[in-house]
């Protein structure tokens, strides 16, 4: 029960955190380049995490650091860079609210690929609950405001709506990735049982240097001058950083302790959350006409949890 609490808690307390780093995302997104925006979020995450990896090392001493788990943490790194940099290119291509919502279809793709890679079998209610969130995505995408017909609006994404269903794909790889690292940690190390804090902090100190390292070659080789924007907005990209490193626990911590699609479910809330954001600090007031469709996306959360 403990366990449960636990990894619910987490799942929310991210969802907050990554609402909170996205929204302030989107508020850079038009002053710097989207590499620059991800660049920010890892760079300025890694001190948190480089502390947090520390106190573990402290309390339970230097784990043993199989060279499979650094593959693992490289191929989540690849996949939530890329990810990183589809959500913030769809943020300069559309509404904030209308991103995070579409890239939320995540949950279902998650659990496709939890049945049938990784033997996370959903139950009745939760396959129930996956569907709604489906259908609750398409009902706010039949919400929005476009020329295409209504029969066309449900298959109709366009630049932002396929840049979010492209991080959407990236998120999963990255997740059944980075809970395999937690894994490995456990499974090298008696000490550190699996769902423990030790496992998903190394995971993600080693994650987020290999997210730095690559990015700043990036940027280095592409853009050399966009280094200049972290002077002036370094206040902003301080909280990016810290609510990224928040939310990033969160998530790594919670997928070492139950099955990723349930993670990914009670993730769904940040919908609510982004969509409340949009309308009310936002001012995206064409978010309104897409509330039944959050309603439904809620309704999928409470039956994937009943499950």
């Amino acid at each position: 029960m403990i366990e449960a609490d636990l990894w619910v808690g987490l799942a929310i307390a991210a969802a907050l955190a990554q609402t909170a780093r996205n929204a302030t995302a989107r508020s850079l997104s038009a002053q710097i380049s989207p590499a620059l925006n991800s660049w920010a979020r890892f760079a300025f995450c890694l001190p948190f995490a480089a502390l947090a990896c520390a106190a573990s090392v402290a309390s339970s001493g230097l784990p043993a650091l199989p060279a499979v788990f650094f593959a693992f943490c490289l191929l989540t790194a690849l996949a939530q860079l890329l990810g990183n940099v589809a959500l913030v290119a769809a943020f300069r291509a559309g509404g904030f609210g209308e991103a995070i919502v579409f890239h939320k279809l995540e949950v279902v793709l998650t659990a496709i690929a939890g049945a049938l890679f990784f033997s996370e079998l959903p139950s009745d209610r939760g396959v129930v609950g996956i569907g709604l969130c489906a259908v609750g995505v398409i009902a706010i995408n039949l919400a929005r405001q476009t020329p295409a017909r209504r029969w066309q609006r449900a298959l109709h994404f366009g630049r932002s709506g396929s840049l979010a269903l492209l991080c959407a794909v990236l998120l999963v790889v990255a997740s059944f990735a980075l809970k395999e690292a937690s894994r490995v940690v456990s499974a090298a190390n008696g000490s550190i049982p699996q769902g423990a804090f030790g496992a998903p902090v190394q995971t993600l100190f080693h994650t987020t240097w290999m997210e730095v390292a690559l990015l700043t070659v990036w940027l280095a080789g592409r853009e050399p001058e966009a280094f200049r924007a972290v002077r002036v907005h370094w206040r902003r990209m301080t909280w990016i950083g810290s609510m990224g490193f928040a939310a990033s626990m969160g998530w790594f911590w919670a997928f070492s302790l139950t099955y990723v699609a349930y993670v990914k479910a009670i993730g769904q809330l940040e919908a609510l959350f982004a969509v409340a954001l949009g309308i009310r600090y936002l001012g995206e007031r064409t978010l309104i006409p897409q509330i039944p469709g959050v309603v439904l996306v809620v309704a999928g959360i409470a039956a994937i949890l009943l499950g």
